[in-house]
């Protein structure tokens, strides 16, 4: 249980706190066919998302020297330690989703943004291909899904549970856009405007989704790091990094 809850909170906190590529699926259900080129776009992005994890989950070693790089090690730290890091590291985190919140709640959307609310007859291939290649880009500074790989090879998994492990983050990492796709269907039978109503939406969406990503990690953290000084035992059995 322990790692299925490590997993999933690093691909939602991947996914939410990068919510560009969930923005770029709202908006391309207010394209011509709708279903079809998110359905592509999702498809496109979980696949070579996915794919990214194997190969790097097979190439670990090399992962491992590209995030010890950036992210020394904490083995060797004591506990009090590492969990005082933890909850001074949440506050941080809290403070940063705010601080999003009130400095972007009325910014335009981006460029970005704007050229695919442009689009309005973009195509199934070109959506998958759009997918494909965030995915593909995106993964070397992909932190959370690095370090997530770099736990299941320290934790010497079997190659079956390794590899359920990474579609399961990726399925996570799918989700918010999968409810986003539910609700679409739902609210589609009975709202005439809603591609116009999704793209009003779009640029709050984005601030939302950023700021409870930065802020629920946050306050997780210090949830988890109180628990270990309160009760002696942290909330989470074991160490994320």
């Amino acid at each position: 249980m322990s790692i299925i809850l490590f997993t999933l909170s690093l691909a939602l906190f991947d996914s939410l706190s990068t919510a560009q590529q969930i923005i770029i699926f709202v908006l391309l259900l207010t394209t011509i066919h709708p279903i079809r080129n998110s359905s592509a776009y999702l498809v496109g992005l979980t696949g070579a998302y996915l794919a990214c994890g194997v190969v790097g989950y097979l190439a670990i070693d090399q992962l491992q020297v590209f995030l010890e790089t950036y992210f020394p090690s904490s083995a060797n730290v004591p506990d009090a330690l590492y969990y005082q890091t933890e909850f001074i590291s949440g506050i941080v985190m809290t403070l940063i989703g705010a601080w999003y919140f009130f400095n972007k709640r009325h910014a335009p959307l981006s460029r970005t943004q704007n050229i695919v609310a442009k689009f309005k007859s973009l195509n199934a291939f070109f959506a998958l291909g759009l997918g494909a290649f965030i995915s593909a880009s995106s993964f070397p500074f992909a932190i959370p899904y690095i370090i997530a790989l770099a736990k299941y090879a320290t934790l010497n998994l079997d190659i079956q549970i390794a590899m359920g492990n990474i579609l399961l983050y990726n399925i996570s990492y799918a989700m918010p856009m999968i409810v986003i796709f539910m609700i679409y269907l739902y609210a589609s039978r009975s709202k005439d405007d809603l591609s116009e109503t999704l793209h009003e939406r779009t640029r709050v969406l984005n601030v939302q989704l950023t700021t409870w990503a930065w802020a629920g990690v946050g306050i997780f953290s210090i949830i988890d790091a109180l628990c270990y000084f309160i009760i002696d035992h942290a909330l989470v059995r074991g160490r994320f990094f």
